[in-house]
């Protein structure tokens, strides 16, 4: 037996608020038994291969041309075992893959114009203004236009705590968000940002820097795993005046940019995602794998700089693009 409705969701504040949204939608149609489950685009054809539901909800996570037939297999191998599909997303897609999965019969609903929770509020008619705040607040932190505060304190509360058991619980409680900042909340923020200083410091100071055909690139590691990849990359650009900032983890890598696409980067890599904000799978050979292991970082930011160097110089990005 499954579960009346699923949800597959990204671990950022897109995906939790758009994870809460369609929760939301769904106990005002009576439905409470519902699983919910977080990960990373290269992984969503795992996660989904699991599931056991009526109804399954995909939120703010794209296709990873790595993983790409994988996923068709799994999405294929639901629809003919009668699994009613939606998928909400904000980033970019290729017309074909819009093609192939609707005619598998996804209900597929992409805008690239607004982060994934205004995607989910807009189709499932979620108007309150409980659900339209939280729509503002989160596309504030994820489209990095800041026009909200709210989406300031929001975005550190979904990693206060390690782990996706913690942000299932913020799943369930931002059904309720009504704008008002709680105690919690603020202490969350707080905390947040005193040990995010300290990630910021230890980025710096362990960046690895250098110059592709006039390009400045500043490849550093991840270190606290909770921290926002967005906030810490784009300290490091600022401060180090860097084009392009490349923060790895162990099987992935996330490339920020304020001037380049960076996209086609990470497109090249296998990945995805936004113009100024993509990624792409990563696997390193055992060798490096075994230096990390060991805590020895320098050679391993240098091979990922070797292979960032050789992927972009086959790349015309010029400023702006």
């Amino acid at each position: 037996m499954g579960s009346d409705a699923c949800i597959v969701t990204h671990t950022d504040l897109d995906g939790v608020a758009s994870a809460a949204l369609v929760l939301k939608h769904l106990r005002m149609r009576g439905i409470n038994d519902v699983e919910m489950s977080l990960t990373q685009p290269h992984n969503l054809y795992t996660a989904i291969k699991k599931i056991k539901c009526d109804e399954l909800y995909i939120c703010d996570l794209g296709i990873n041309h790595t993983t790409y037939h994988l996923l068709i297999n799994e999405v294929d191998a639901l629809r003919k075992s009668g699994v009613t599909l939606y998928w909400f997303d904000h980033h970019i897609w290729q017309d074909s893959w819009v093609a192939h999965l609707t005619e598998l019969g996804v209900n597929l609903h992409v805008d690239v114009g607004t982060c994934t929770a205004g995607v989910v509020a807009r189709v499932l008619k979620l108007e309150d203004d409980n659900s339209l705040k939280l729509v503002k607040a989160t596309c504030s932190n994820d489209l990095w236009i800041f026009n909200d505060y709210l989406g300031n304190y929001l975005s550190r509360y979904v990693v206060c705590k390690p782990g996706n058991k913690w942000r299932k619980q913020l799943i369930n409680k931002l059904i309720d968000f009504d704008g008002i900042l709680s105690d919690e909340l603020i202490k969350c923020a707080e905390n947040v940002i005193d040990r995010d200083l300290k990630v910021f410091k230890s980025a710096i100071k362990n960046s690895f820097l250098l110059n592709v055909g006039g390009i400045k690139v500043a490849i550093t590691m991840k270190e606290w795993e909770e921290s926002s990849t967005s906030f810490v990359a784009h300290y490091i650009m600022s401060r180090l005046n860097a084009d392009v900032v490349i923060v790895f983890k162990e099987g992935s890598l996330s490339i920020r940019s304020n001037e380049l696409n960076i996209r086609e980067l990470a497109v090249r890599l296998g990945g995805g995602g936004h113009p100024k904000a993509a990624g792409a799978p990563f696997k390193l050979p055992i060798l490096y794998r075994f230096l990390i292991a060991l805590g020895i970082r320098k050679p391993v930011l240098r091979y990922c700089g070797k292979v960032i160097a050789n992927e972009l110089t086959n790349l015309n990005l010029s400023k702006g693009a």
